[in-house]
This record gives structure tokens, sequence and C-alpha cells, in this order.
């Protein structure tokens, strides 16, 4: 998060003053920290799980969740 918030950063105070940089920075960043926070949410929800059923959804769905988790990160240009 901190490599993406530097390159938007720069980007951002590249393309104007300070006070239209920052505003802009937030513009672009808020959806993708929101995105993290809702992940990481769900992660943490996962873990206190019973390890038995954790392990058995791990197994059967395990690869799926990880893509879908992901996808928009994946698909990012």
């Amino acid at each position: 998060m901190a490599l993406e918030d530097a390159v938007v950063l720069a980007e951002s105070l590249a393309a104007g003053t300070v006070d239209a940089a920052l505003d802009a920075f937030e513009k672009r960043r808020r959806p993708r920290v929101e995105w993290v926070q809702q992940q990481s949410r769900i992660a943490a929800r996962a873990w206190v799980l019973p390890p038995a059923e954790r392990n058995a959804v791990l197994r059967d769905r395990g690869d799926q969740l990880l893509r879908e988790r992901y996808r928009l990160l994946a698909a990012a240009p």
C-alpha cells in the first residue's frame, strides 16, 4: 500500500498544486484502501473459524477465493 500511495502521490503532485494534488490523491486512493480493508476483514473472519471447517473450505474453494479476492489487483493497468 505504501508503494502504491507513493506512486499515486507523485503523479498527483506532478499534475498540480499541493492542495489539488492531495484532493486528487484521496479520490484515487480511497476506493483501493476501502477494498483492501474489506479484504482484511474477510480474511480475519476466516481465521476464527474452527480449524477443521476453515481447512475444508480452503481445500474446496481456496484457489477460487484467492482469485476472487485479488481479481481487481490483477486487472489493474
